[in-house]
């Protein structure tokens, strides 16, 4: 018998898990050769330094999906208001790791974007294991996460996402705002969804 996914919340002590599977997950992603050159499996550290780089967020919604015991794949939601962008990206200086450095130019063309839609929520990057990609765990992830955010009412939830991804965000009722600069891939996008749906998305 096939396990059954089950997304659930997750806990701080699982955070550390979730930010190797996000590595995982994103490992040959064209932003992350950017950074870290031709041969990112060589430089696995830098790769998990990136992802576990991201606190614990008080005010988010951290939701893991599991295929029995194991964690394959995970997705962070900021809720309205809380956008975690927003709140720790700051304008005024790169940080000290060159690899967040550069990300961080990055992040200040997301931080343009998201400036008109004021009390907006945002959700991260889905993850889900390199093995399982187009197994429809993102999919369980990406509805699960815009769920917990409809609960808190009406508003605008925003993501960032390459363009090799942005079908399927579409697919989920997300639509284009805008291209992001970023020197790490050739095309990133700025998607927006307003909550709650008005009708349902592609299966």
């Amino acid at each position: 018998m096939a396990v059954v996914p089950e997304v659930r919340e997750l806990v701080r002590e699982e955070w550390a898990e979730a930010g190797l599977v996000a590595a995982r997950a994103f490992f040959d992603e064209e932003f992350v050769v950017g950074m870290l050159g031709p041969e990112p499996f060589e430089r696995f550290v830098g790769v998990r330094h990136f992802y576990l780089a991201e606190p614990w967020d008080e005010d988010a919604v951290h939701l893991g999906v599991f295929l029995g015991d194991t964690l394959v794949g995970v997705v962070r939601a900021s809720p309205y208001g809380r956008c975690f962008v927003c709140r720790h990206v700051s304008p005024d200086a790169p940080p000290d790791d060159p690899i967040l450095a550069k990300d961080w130019v990055f992040e200040l063309g997301v931080l343009r974007g998201h400036a008109p839609y004021d009390g907006h929520a945002w959700i991260s990057r889905v993850a889900v294991e390199p093995s399982l990609h187009g197994t429809g765990l993102g999919r369980l992830l990406l509805e699960a996460a815009l769920d917990r955010l409809a609960q808190d009412g009406p508003g605008t939830v925003l993501l960032e996402c390459l363009a090799s991804r942005e079908g399927f965000y579409l697919a989920r009722g997300f639509t284009r705002v805008e291209e992001m600069p970023d020197p790490n891939a050739e095309r990133s996008w700025l998607m927006r969804a307003d909550l709650p749906r008005s009708t349902a998305p592609a299966s």
